[in-house]
C-alpha cells in the first residue's frame, strides 16, 4: 500500500485500518495538516485491540488522499469516518474496499443522523457515540455483524486513549490533542451537535489525567512535545461545566510537566473576569471561542443566546482575557441570506478599526447542515439552492437561493473570502493588531508571541485554493479529483451509488426523495416540498457532477 507509514505485520492478527476521510475547501489535493480532526481516528484505534488486531490509522489531511491502489493490500476490516462534505469520500473508498473484500464500518454525522440512508453504502454504520465501535469489533469476531449500531452520545465507556497511533503514523500536532467531555447544551440552530442529541457529559477526571500522560508519554524522546507539553481540549464545548472545567484547571495547574493549554469555549465564559484570571493562572494560554459574529441580529436568528447578554461589552471582554496572556481565537460567519455585501465588509472594517478585537483565524458563509434546525427550515421555506449537494456545504460555497444582495455581488465576496482574504484584512493591518495584542498582554513572551502571530496571520493567508472553479454556487460542476478515480469497467449502477456527489436538492430546490423519511414532523406539516413523495422507501437518487 502506498501510504508512506511504516507497518509491522503479524501473521497471528487481522489488519484494521482507519481513515479519517477529508475533502479540501479547496477542491485539491494538498494536504493542510488541520490539528484538530485527527481525534476522532485516535478514539476508533483505541478501542480496537491491538494484540489482536494491527492497527493502521491514515489521515487524508495529514498524509494526503488515501491512494486507492492501496486498497489492494488485505485489510479485513476498514473503518471511515469525516465529516458532512466529506460524506462523499468515504462513499468512494467504501467501493474500493469493499470490492477487495474488506468489511466497511462507517460513523460520523450523517450516519449518526440519517443511518438508514447511509446503510446503502457500508457494511456497517455507526450512530452516535464512538463507543459502538467496540460492540461493532465484537459482532465481527463472533461473525454476527449487524448493519446499523447505536450508542448514546452520553455513553462514555472506560478505554485507555492509545497516543503511540499518533506517533507511529506521523500525525504530531504541536499540542497534545484531548478530550475531556463530549456534546453541549446549547441548541445553536446551524449546529450538528444539538441535531444528533449530543447533550454535555465530561470524562472522569482520572481519565483525562491519564490520557495527558499518555500523550506526553508516547512523543518522542527530544521532541518539544515531549520537552515543553502544551495541550489543546477538543471539547464541543469545554466550559459547558463549570465544576469539571475548575477540575481540571486544578489538575493542569499543579500538572508538573504541562506548560500550557488551550480549549475550545463559548463566549458566555468571557463575561466572568475572574474565571478568566484562574484559567490563566492554570497554564491556559488560548481559547478558541464560539463567538461566531458581533452581530446580535445574526446570533438571535441562529438562537445563540449564550452570545446575547447584555451585561458588558464582548470586545472588552476579549481585551481582558489577553491581558491576562491568554489569545483569543475565533471564526466569523456571515449570512448572504440577511446580509448585503456592503454590511459584511462593513463588519470587517470595524474589525479591522479596532484594536482591541483579534482578526478572526477563518472566514465562512453559514451553512444548512443536513439534519440540523437551520437546515429543515430553509427547506421548510424553499431557502435552499437548487442542485445543492453534501460535498458544497464547505464553507465558501453559496447555499442558499435567495440572497439578500444580487448573485454577483455576493459571489465576488466570497471568492475574495476564499482566494484573496489579504484584500478584506491587509497583512500590515494583521500584524499591527499583533503589535498592540502583545502590547496589552503586559510583556513578551515567545509562546504567546507565537500564539499572536499565528492566529492573527490565519485569515490574512489563504492556503492554496485553487482560482479555477466556475462558480461558488452550488452546484459548480468543479468537484476534486477523487471523484473521477474508478476503474473503467465500473457499472453504472456502481458508479451512481459510489462516485456521483449526492444531491440535497433537486433542480428546483426541493428536498431529495431519500431524505422524505427524515423530515421532522413539525416540518412535513408544512408542506416541505419534496421531489418524489410517493414509496415507503425512496430509491437511492444521487445528482451527476
Amino acid at each position: 500500500m502506498s501510504t508512506g507509514l511504516k507497518e509491522t505485520s503479524r501473521p497471528d492478527r487481522q489488519r484494521a485500518l482507519i481513515v479519517c476521510t477529508h475533502l479540501r475547501r479547496g477542491r485539491t489535493k494538498r494536504r493542510s495538516k488541520h490539528f484538530l480532526q485527527p481525534i476522532s481516528g485516535l478514539h476508533i484505534g483505541s478501542l480496537i485491540d491491538q494484540a489482536r488486531y494491527e492497527v493502521t490509522l491514515y489521515h487524508e489531511d495529514w498524509h494526503g488522499p488515501y491512494d486507492t491502489r492501496g486498497c489492494r493490500a488485505r485489510y479485513d476490516i476498514v473503518f471511515l469516518t469525516g465529516l458532512q462534505p466529506d460524506f462523499d469520500r468515504m462513499r468512494q473508498l467504501s467501493y474500493h474496499f469493499r470490492r477487495e473484500g474488506a468489511v466497511v464500518v462507517a460513523g460520523g454525522s450523517i450516519c449518526t443522523l440519517f443511518p438508514e440512508f447511509a446503510a446503502e453504502f457500508f457494511d456497517v454504520v455507526c450512530v452516535g457515540g464512538v463507543d459502538s465501535v467496540a460492540d461493532a469489533i465484537a459482532d465481527f469476531e463472533a461473525g454476527r455483524l449487524k448493519p446499523i449500531y447505536r450508542s448514546p452520545q452520553q455513553r462514555i465507556t472506560e478505554y485507555r486513549v492509545d497516543y503511540g497511533l499518533f506517533n507511529r503514523h506521523g500525525i504530531r500536532t504541536m499540542p497534545h490533542l484531548i478530550e475531556a467531555s463530549r456534546g453541549c447544551n446549547f441548541r445553536c440552530s446551524f449546529c450538528v451537535v444539538p441535531a444528533e442529541g449530543a447533550t454535555h457529559t465530561s470524562y472522569r477526571l482520572k481519565s483525562v489525567a491519564d490520557a495527558i500522560e499518555n500523550a506526553i508519554g508516547t512523543s518522542p524522546r527530544w521532541s518539544l512535545r515531549r520537552l515543553y507539553p502544551m495541550l489543546f481540549f477538543v471539547d464541543n464545548n469545554f466550559s459547558d461545566n463549570r465544576a469539571d472545567m475548575l477540575a481540571i484547571c486544578d489538575l493542569l495547574r499543579r500538572h508538573r510537566k504541562v506548560r500550557a493549554w488551550g480549549a475550545l469555549v463559548t463566549q458566555n465564559i468571557l463575561r466572568d473576569h475572574e474565571l478568566i484570571q484562574r484559567l490563566a493562572h492554570s497554564k491556559c494560554v488560548a481559547l478558541f471561542v464560539g463567538l461566531e459574529s458581533f452581530d446580535p441580529t445574526f446570533l438571535r436568528r441562529f438562537n445563540k443566546k449564550q452570545n446575547l447578554s447584555r451585561h458588558g461589552s464582548v470586545i472588552e471582554d476579549i481585551a481582558h482575557a489577553e491581558r491576562q496572556g491568554i489569545c483569543i481565537m475565533y471564526g466569523y460567519l456571515f449570512d448572504p441570506r440577511a446580509q448585503m455585501v456592503a454590511e459584511m465588509e462593513a463588519q470587517i472594517a470595524a474589525i479591522v478599526d479596532n484594536p482591541l478585537i483579534p482578526p478572526p483565524t477563518f472566514y465562512s458563509v453559514i451553512l444548512p447542515l443536513a439534519g440540523t434546525a437551520s437546515f429543515w427550515e430553509d427547506a421548510a421555506a424553499g431557502r435552499l439552492a437548487p442542485n445543492l449537494r453534501l460535498r458544497d456545504l464547505d464553507g465558501e460555497t453559496i447555499a442558499y437561493s435567495n440572497l439578500a444582495d444580487a448573485q454577483d455581488k455576493v459571489e465576488a465576496f466570497v471568492k475574495k473570502m476564499a482566494l484573496r482574504p489579504h484584500e478584506l484584512m491587509s497583512v500590515r493591518q494583521a500584524l499591527r493588531k499583533v503589535l498592540w495584542r502583545t502590547w496589552n498582554a503586559r510583556g513578551f513572551h515567545p509562546l504567546r508571541a507565537y500564539l499572536f502571530v499565528s492566529s492573527g496571520l490565519r485569515a490574512v493567508f489563504t492556503d492554496g485554493h485553487p482560482a479555477n472553479r466556475a462558480s461558488y454556487f452550488a452546484g459548480d460542476e468543479t468537484l476534486d479529483p477523487q471523484y473521477a478515480e474508478y476503474p473503467l469497467s465500473i457499472s453504472r449502477e456502481d458508479w451512481q451509488r459510489y462516485f456521483a456527489p449526492i444531491q440535497l436538492t433537486d433542480e428546483n430546490g426541493h428536498l431529495a426523495s431519500w431524505l422524505s423519511r427524515y423530515v421532522p414532523a413539525e416540518r412535513v406539516k408544512e408542506g416541505v416540498p419534496i421531489k418524489n413523495r410517493s414509496g415507503s422507501r425512496p430509491p437511492i437518487e444521487h445528482g451527476v457532477g
